[in-house]
């Protein structure tokens, strides 16, 4: 494939005067299938989109980070920095843009992806909060075609919640936005000027190894000293790291995790289920135990949704 760019073009990108940045999901909107923007999620957002062939061009950038998940498979050429990336995308495939990177994208296939907004102010607040950085010394990564499970994931859950709309899913998008901002820091920026340098490698580890090791054993009891456990720390410790990396505590997070899942089984139907063996499904003692926190969570109790 030729790619579709002139030199003079990304020369006049490095030198032209300062552009405004814009609202990354005012561009091109009618490509837009699925968007989280009416329910009101800070400080991320999610959409899919589906592109015919052509380009678009961002002399500002964007005023927030971008993190694309590519739904299927094309080609895309990317320019910024003075320089330009021709790649063939796959479906899986996970690339970063941080806000206000001039770039300018053209593709002669159809494309079609995910794309997640997280405000550059939120990013800040994790990186001074959970890794004691200065976030003036912290820069973003432009990144291409990487593959992420866990991005992927984070993507694939958002856009569950986008679709249903539920009672509760601005929650729930808070508490994956606290883990983007953590695995992009850890895994994607330029980190400098840290304050406390002891915390950097463990705290986020052991946060990713606890919402790693809830999310495969929700189903079934665990305690606080469990999940503890799974990420080499003491209790203690791992509540007060656990919380400010994602505003919530283990305990927390564990409810929400099961509420979503009894959810996403009742929306699918569940067969000849009863609410009691949903409960038992998801790791709930009773059926009580769950209509009393889908409620408090959903806003709507098992019952309610099902009918």
């Amino acid at each position: 494939m030729n790619a579709p760019y002139d030199p003079a073009l990304i020369a006049a990108m490095g030198t032209a005067a300062p552009k405004a940045p814009v609202d990354g999901f005012s561009v091109m909107p009618d490509s837009v299938r699925i968007s989280s923007l009416s329910l009101g999620w800070y400080p991320l957002n999610i959409e899919r989109r589906e592109l015919e062939p052509g380009d678009s061009s961002l002399p500002g950038g964007t005023k927030e980070h971008l993190i694309f998940v590519s739904l299927a498979d094309g080609r895309c050429v990317r320019e910024s920095g003075g320089g330009v990336a021709e790649s063939e995308v796959a479906a899986g495939l996970v690339s970063v843009l941080p806000s206000e990177t001039p770039v300018r994208w053209s593709w002669d296939t159809r494309l079609s992806f995910a794309v997640m907004a997280l405000e550059p102010e939120y990013l800040n607040k994790v990186a001074r909060e959970t890794f004691d950085l200065d976030p003036a010394g912290v820069r973003l990564l432009t990144v291409e075609g990487q593959r992420d499970p866990l991005i992927t994931g984070i993507a694939g859950n958002l856009m569950r919640e986008a679709m249903n709309g539920d009672a509760g899913s601005r929650l729930f998008a808070e508490s994956l936005a606290g883990m983007l901002a953590v695995h992009l820091l850890r895994n994607y920026s330029e980190r400098a000027q840290p304050i406390v340098t002891d915390r950097i490698s463990t705290q986020p580890r052991a946060v990713t190894q606890a919402v790693n090791f809830i999310h495969e054993n929700y189903a079934r009891e665990l305690s606080l000293s469990d999940i503890a456990a799974a990420a080499h720390l003491s209790p203690f410790h791992l509540s007060r790291i656990f919380k400010k990396a994602t505003g919530v505590t283990p305990h927390q997070y564990l409810l929400q995790v099961r509420v979503n899942s009894a959810r996403s089984l009742l929306s699918a139907g569940a067969g000849d289920r009863s609410l009691a063996e949903v409960a038992a499904a998801v790791g709930f003692a009773d059926q009580s135990h769950l209509t009393r926190h889908f409620k408090r969570m959903l806003g709507v109790t098992p019952k309610q949704l099902r009918q």
